[in-house]
Formats: structure tokens, sequence, C-alpha cells
């Protein structure tokens, strides 16, 4: 009888961990997002995604039990050429950022910090593609801060 009472006591501690850690993602992630989703709202199709100009912005919601989404702002309106900027919210309130770069066939996904400099201080590729390239990525990150307000 006792040990009945011992696997329904564990069952029941089980039962009641899992749902409380669902409902503190989905009120941390409901949260944390509510801001950009807000900015950017669904489209038909069911995304967070919208389209200003030459420039694409998203959001993608973490996925079920993870605290990881990201925000993006694409420019492809160049035949050969397109960028993105990737913004990761972290839980501790901040920003971590990464840009892909794609032209006439190559392609580059490089971490960057706030100030659009490669992480990676080392990589003199990394380093060389980012200020070709530095100030679309300037306009990016602008664009990014106008619909989404990073600063706050």
């Amino acid at each position: 009888m006792k040990r009945k009472f011992r696997l329904k006591y564990i069952f029941i501690i089980v039962i009641t961990l899992f749902v409380l850690w669902n409902l503190c993602w989905f009120t941390i992630t409901t949260i944390q997002y509510h801001k950009y989703v807000k900015a950017v709202p669904k489209n038909k199709w069911g995304t967070h995604a919208m389209r200003k100009g030459n420039y694409t912005y998203s959001v993608k919601k973490p996925n079920y039990l993870s605290f990881t989404g990201n925000l993006a702002v694409s420019r492809e309106d160049q035949k050969d050429k397109m960028e993105d900027l990737i913004i990761w919210p972290t839980m501790t309130g901040g920003y971590k950022y990464g840009v892909r770069l794609q032209e006439n066939g190559e392609a580059y996904e490089i971490y960057v910090n706030e100030k659009l400099e490669p992480v990676d201080k080392s990589d003199a590729i990394a380093k060389k593609v980012i200020m070709e390239n530095k100030e679309d990525l300037k306009t990016l990150f602008s664009n990014a801060n106008k619909v989404w307000d990073l600063n706050e």
C-alpha cells in the first residue's frame, strides 16, 4: 500500500513540475517576445513577417520549451546579393547578433557584436567581409532598431 502511495505521489510531483515548467516557458516567452510580435504582426500565412520597401522583417518565437527565438531583417533587392541581420534576444535582456551575407554564389555567416564587428577577432576573412559590407549592415541594424526599438 505504501508503495502505491509513493508512486502516486511521485507521479503527481512529476506532472506538477511539468505543468509548472510549461507555464513558466509560456509566460516568459510571451512576455519577452510581445513587443516584437506587436511590431511585426502575423501575415496571412500565420507567420510574423512583413515587408517594408526592400526589407523583410520577421520574428521567430521560440519553439516549444525552448527560450531561443530570433528577429531578422533581410534585404533581397539586389540581383546576386542577399544580406541578413539576425538578432537573438537573450534571457538577461541583451541581444546577440549575426549576419549572413551572400554574393555571387558565396555565403558568409558571421557572429558580430552591437558595433557590427566580428566576434572572432582572429578571423581575417570575417573582418574583410564585414568591412566591405559595413554600410549595408549599418542600414540593416538601423532598420531593425526602428522596428523593434532594440536600445530599450
